[in-house]
């Protein structure tokens, strides 16, 4: 996976553990209906539209601040979990634990730390315009 940037390692990484976990809900789900498919379309629409507004909030981080990387790291981190479990959440109050905890697990091992870290880079750069 070397000519994949970090940002993208770590979107399938997290996408993968989404759809673990997705599989393991499915059993307490009824079978999906044939609507099922309009709703794909409404759900690239939705990730163009998280993905638009992370990067307006990624550009809004002051330059100097110095918690910076990590900041552009959790609205990533965010935005991919918003768009693999539901927009819905945002406006759960265990959503931002369940962030913070996922974000902490990410930093205490060494080597998605450092991939965070490229991503939150290759992020900034982006919504910089560079």
């Amino acid at each position: 996976m070397d000519g994949i940037d970090p940002a993208t390692q770590l979107a399938a990484l997290i996408r993968v553990q989404v759809a673990a976990l997705r599989k393991r809900q499915a059993g307490l789900r009824a079978k999906p209906g044939p609507s099922e498919s309009s709703e794909s379309s409404e759900s690239s629409e939705s990730a163009a539209d998280l993905a638009a507004v992370v990067a307006q909030r990624i550009r809004a981080i002051p330059q100097d601040d110095p918690e910076r990387e990590r900041k552009a790291f959790r609205l990533f981190l965010e935005t991919v979990l918003l768009s693999e479990l539901g927009e819905s959440l945002v406006s759960d109050p265990s959503f931002t634990t369940m962030v913070d905890h996922v974000q902490q697990q990410m930093e205490s091992d060494p080597q998605l730390a450092q991939a965070s870290l490229e991503a939150a880079r290759v992020l900034l750069k982006s919504a910089d315009g560079g």
